[in-house]
């Protein structure tokens, strides 16, 4: 019945926080204009051009993002087996970002190869943290924990040699500062253009192998005798949450609460199994990254704060009752 129950007032809501994201501004538009913008636009209607190429394009980015992250978090706190699993705590999102920035500054690579570096940088942190949680290993620490841990270390050591680097290299430090925090705004909608098909195509993979995921959650050796191939489906499946992960960080910078929270939230509706937690992941990630997104843009007026920032903010808190809950 709660399953029934998500899934039919999941994409309603999810609907509503996207007419109200559209509506909602300097200038308030009603739901008729939203309509109006979105099927018969009149290129004089200043209200409409507000609409169309300011707020749609920040409405589309944040509802990608947010599914995204979401369903990469998933994967991750289940194959990982640790509540605290997500691309900013395993140095994913500071592989990205530190490889796109050197690329930038450094080789010129245009955005097409941003998108690239990003999928490599993403790759990059994981396997760095990886290396450094198996060169620290202890007897006396949860291995899953150690992770964590070596993965928010790498995570500040990538993020510091990325700041470096733009605070050694004025001309990009303009360009660059705003996505280093994770801004989600129209101006990165040629980004979302460019590469929202790496996302998309990482959580068709996901949904693929949805079955053996599952099955691996009961243990590999049971997973074996079922003919499942738990090694090759954990690495398949670690490999397409990483590419979506660095997808997002390759549009909008680091955004971190978002894979850490929304596995939490939707495991208690949905259960664990996959083909029901990756779509409501989307559903409520793609929800609750648009609502931080709102807030950001109203709640602090005349300042507008960064999507990243708020969400660190809140990520930060969580990380903390998480910790304090588990060990």
């Amino acid at each position: 019945m709660k399953k029934l129950l998500f899934f039919m007032a999941a994409p309603l809501v999810l609907l509503s926080l996207f007419f109200f994201s559209l509506s909602v501004g300097s200038n308030v538009a009603s739901i008729t204009q939203v309509y109006a913008a979105l099927t018969q636009h009149e290129p004089q209607n200043y209200q409409q051009t507000v609409i169309l190429y300011q707020r749609l394009p920040r409405t589309l980015i944040a509802l990608y993002v947010g599914a995204v992250m979401a369903c990469s978090g998933l994967v991750f706190q289940a194959l990982l087996r640790n509540p605290l699993a997500s691309s900013s705590t395993l140095g994913i999102n500071a592989g990205a970002v530190l490889f796109v920035i050197a690329g930038a500054v450094f080789f010129e690579f245009d955005l097409t190869w941003q998108g690239v570096t990003a999928l490599a940088g993403g790759l990059f942190g994981f396997l760095s943290s990886l290396a450094v949680s198996r060169l620290t290993s202890a007897h006396d620490v949860p291995s899953g924990l150690l992770l964590i841990l070596s993965g928010m270390l790498v995570s500040m050591f990538y993020l510091g040699i990325a700041n470096a680097i733009l605070l050694a290299h004025p001309e990009a430090r303009t360009e660059y500062l705003s996505w280093l925090a994770g801004a989600i705004n129209n101006a990165y909608i040629t980004r979302l253009h460019d590469f929202w098909w790496f996302g998309l195509l990482a959580v068709a993979v996901l949904f693929v192998l949805a079955r053996p995921l599952t099955l691996i959650l009961f243990g590999s050796e049971k997973a074996l005798s079922i003919g499942v191939n738990a090694t090759r489906v954990s690495r398949l499946a670690l490999a397409a949450a990483i590419v979506a992960a660095s997808s997002a960080v390759a549009i909008c910078g680091p955004i971190g609460f978002v894979g850490l929270v929304v596995p939490h939230m939707v495991r208690p509706w949905v259960g664990q199994h996959f083909l029901l937690a990756l779509p409501a992941c989307a559903l409520v990630g793609a929800g609750l990254c648009l609502v931080a997104t709102l807030a950001a843009q109203t709640l602090f007026q005349p300042y507008v704060l960064h999507t990243g920032v708020l969400m660190d903010l809140l990520g930060g808190l969580f990380f903390i009752w998480v910790v304090k809950k588990r060990y």
